[in-house]
């Protein structure tokens, strides 16, 4: 059972990136080759304040090894049909789907706690609704 490998994430991690209090750690072994993929549904409520959010967390998300994979929505900034999200099954229909890369937990957790994110994520929490999970890569 997964619950024997939890291990604690620091709270002020899981609060800022709209996560639940406790996350399995054993997505992400230590000295473990794969990715940590951090997928978000995010809904929009005030467009004009998330893109503020949007240009200012890009930059940060860079400088601590993250990486943009996927960047969808219909937003108005989303000026190319590429970028739109199409729904297939089930209903879901999320206004943005966002996934970003990062090497490791620990570097997800240094762009969480960072004071730069920290500066902007109240842009996106009053800009937006988000749901987010995380994911290890697979690796056959």
């Amino acid at each position: 059972m997964v619950t024997k490998f939890i291990r604690l994430i620091p709270v002020v991690l899981l609060s800022t990136i709209g996560l639940p209090a406790q996350i399995p750690q054993s997505i992400a072994p230590a000295n473990a080759p794969a990715k940590i993929l951090m997928i978000l549904d995010i809904t929009v409520h005030d467009t004009s304040m998330y893109e503020q959010y949007r240009k200012n967390v890009e930059p940060v998300i860079s400088k601590y090894g993250g990486k943009y994979l996927v960047r969808s929505g219909g937003m108005a900034f989303d000026t190319g049909p590429d970028r739109k999200v199409i729904p297939v099954e089930g209903g879901w229909n999320p206004d943005r789907l966002i996934i970003v890369q990062w090497d490791s937990m620990e570097q997800l957790q240094k762009f969480a706690t960072s004071a730069e994110y920290l500066a902007v994520a109240d842009l996106r929490n009053k800009s937006a609704s988000t749901k987010s999970i995380i994911v290890k890569e697979y690796m056959k």
